[in-house]
């Protein structure tokens, strides 16, 4: 039992800390200062999650443990001035590396013989997995006044649409990356400008599958001299400045100058045999040393894409907005030239892109009309340079986010989709009543770089390799129709949709094809009650997936989920929820129940029981694979 005590020791440390923060917890209206309010804002989400031993089918690496994540935010706002902090804590037990043989008779989830045999593996996956950690997450001091705000530390920051700079919370995926360093935002009609510099900061732990950009414990076995470890790190030290300028803000027609660039160095010092010096001051902020960096960048993964080992990226953009044309559009445009350099390569003449992007929305009547399009060519997205090899979670730390022109959460442009791409989208929407719209949307995209080994020259020219050029072309066409639909005084909705996707190569065979059903049905039934019903259904095929004997061909699968929630306003949610994938070697069914109980209209505790299949998941074309989750879930959020 002692055992069983030492690993969950950090755990019930950590929670207990943390429950006995929140019960003292408050909002603070201290005393004025010089004649001015001083207001403290507390807000608290703590997690805990304990998951089941893995079913067949599912990693025995992301199942069996025990985990605690905690936030805290602290916003101190004193006139003009606001101060702010948010401290992240986990801290995890019976990890697969610590789990016992189901053999010595634990209580806990354990280990197979055949997974037993595997535990070295398991042991290295955990090196930069499962941080019992807390550190300042975000911090930063904002100075507001009209015209002006002034940020030391931590902001997120957006040019344009997105082309060249995009640092944002993307909350369904777990991002969270802000520029850590100073934001000058100043605006006097008809002109704005912004500046920011620092570095990149993104979240340092993913909840859904404990990976962190710490670093990574050293393997077992290694060793280094004192002050030096033997362990290597995941994700490095970018360094970012860029400026935008609007000209017209206000008038007919406007202007959006901006520029970026980011500069790779290493975020650890290396000595003569690649140890790293690891005490707490030795490289705080990084090491620009050309050896240092050349030593890291050598690390980075080099089928992720040319910029991400880049050792300086430049972007340059302009856009220009016309908000209102005879009162019926509006039209926004925006070009950008991307240039990359590597010091091992210094004479590539394939490290250029450039990127065209506009949207143009009219009204006439009852109708509404918005065409996107893009025309992308070798145009990568500034990827962080993470070592996504060891900690694949954090492939979506990027520093822009480029349109993609199709639905939120487009989950099927594979690959580089949209680093050669040309194509766009047209949604017509038809308001039929004040309380029935209908729409349509239909898109088409040809890409030379979904497939592995495509890609393209700045001139949009196929680079295919050793390949043939139409072995790599892809030719997209989407479409969907809908309804949104409200009743009972806007009490009551459905919205539902359907679409089809087909995806071939320039050969004309097949290489991902989808049909699919959405549906959001909420009905009020009496007094506080309300009942909804939410599904997603996708028949789904893809080359080289679900090969199934005896022929050993692709075949397609079927895959979704339907929930029905049972609300009684305002405090309860009670919540079932079943989903289901047939592609082979996955678990085809998952049944889980919820209920969610809000303390009032800010706070609230949610517990989960049961499973919920993995996947990808896409977020503005921003995407990560997310792993199966089968246990408990507990999530309480106190606002104060």
């Amino acid at each position: 039992m002692s055992a069983v005590v030492s690993k969950w020791a950090p755990a019930c440390l950590a929670c207990g800390a943390v429950v006995a923060w929140s019960s003292v917890a408050g909002a603070v209206d201290l005393p004025g200062v010089w004649g001015q309010p001083l207001h403290l804002d507390i807000a608290d989400t703590t997690i805990f999650a304990q998951h089941f031993s893995a079913r067949n089918g599912e990693l025995a690496t992301d199942s069996g443990y025990f985990d605690f994540v905690d936030r805290i935010d602290l916003q101190l706002k004193w006139g003009r001035w606001t101060a702010g902090v948010r401290l992240d804590a986990s801290a995890y037990a019976n990890t697969p590396a610590q789990q016992s043989p189901c053999s010595s008779g634990t209580f806990l989830p354990c280990l197979t013989p055949a997974q037993v045999a595997q535990r070295p593996d398991y042991v290295t996956d955990g090196l930069s997995r499962f941080p019992n950690t807390i550190y300042p997450a975000k911090v930063w001091l904002t100075y507001a006044a009209p015209g002006l705000e002034v940020t030391v530390g931590d902001s997120y920051v957006q040019f344009g649409r997105g082309l060249v700079l995009a640092m944002r919370k993307l909350d369904e995926l777990g991002v969270d990356t802000t520029l850590r360093g100073a934001k000058i935002a100043w605006q006097a009609d008809p002109f704005a400008a912004t500046l920011v510099a620092g570095f990149a900061n993104p979240t340092r732990v993913d909840e859904a599958s404990g990976e962190a950009l710490f670093l990574p414990k050293e393997q077992p076995g290694t060793s280094a001299p004192s002050g030096r470890t033997t362990a290597q790190p995941v994700f490095g030290s970018d360094r970012i400045i860029g400026a935008e300028i609007q000209a017209g803000r206000g008038l007919p027609i406007s202007f959006l100058t901006h520029a970026v660039r980011l500069s790779r160095c290493s975020p650890v010092h290396y000595d003569a045999e690649g140890n790293v010096y690891d005490g707490a001051f030795d490289t705080p902020f990084g090491s620009c040393n050309a050896t240092d960096t050349a030593a890291w960048l050598s690390t980075l993964p080099t089928g992720a894409g040319p910029v991400i080992n880049a050792n300086d990226v430049d972007l340059v953009g302009q856009g220009i907005e016309v908000p209102n044309i005879l009162g019926h559009a509006k039209l926004y445009m925006e070009g950008a030239i991307e240039r990359w350099h590597h010091d091992t390569n210094p004479n590539d003449n394939n490290a250029s892109g450039n990127a065209l992007y506009g949207s143009l929305s009219a009204d006439a009547g009852p109708v509404t009309n918005t065409l996107e399009v893009k025309s992308y060519r070798n145009f990568y997205p500034l990827a962080g340079a993470v070592d996504i090899a060891r900690s694949p979670a954090f492939n979506t730390v990027q520093y822009s986010i480029p349109p993609t022109t199709e639905v939120i959460t487009q989950d099927s442009e594979f690959g580089f989709f949209n680093a050669c791409v040309d194509g766009g989208r047209l949604r017509t929407d038809v308001r039929v009543h004040r309380q029935l719209l209908v729409y349509g949307t239909a898109a088409y995209y040809y890409t030379k770089s979904e497939v592995d080994g495509g890609g393209c020259d700045a001139q949009g020219h196929t680079n295919s390799g050793s390949l043939p050029a139409a072995d790599v072309q892809n030719h997209v066409w989407d479409g969907v129709s809908g309804i949104e639909w409200t009743f009972d005084h806007a009490a009551s909705h459905v919205y539902a949709s359907g679409g089809v996707r087909d995806d071939r190569l320039a050969t004309g065979d097949p290489f991902y094809h989808e049909l699919h059903l959405d549906y959001d049905i909420v009905k009020h039934i009496t007094g506080p009650y309300t009942l909804q019903v939410t599904g997603h259904h996708r028949l789904r095929y893809e080359q080289d997936q679900n090969e199934r004997a005896p022929t050993g061909l692709e075949q397609p699968w079927h895959e979704g989920e339907n929930y029905t929630a049972l609300k009684i306003a305002p405090k309860w949610i009670f919540t079932q929820g079943f989903e289901y994938k047939t592609l082979i070697g996955s678990p085809t069914y998952y049944v889980n129940g919820s209920v969610r109980y809000k303390f009032r209209s800010d706070s609230s505790a949610s517990l989960f029981v049961g499973e919920q299949r993995g996947g990808l998941r896409c977020v503005s074309g921003v995407c990560r694979t997310f792993p199966a989750f089968s246990g408990i879930r507990l999530e309480v959020t106190f606002r104060f």
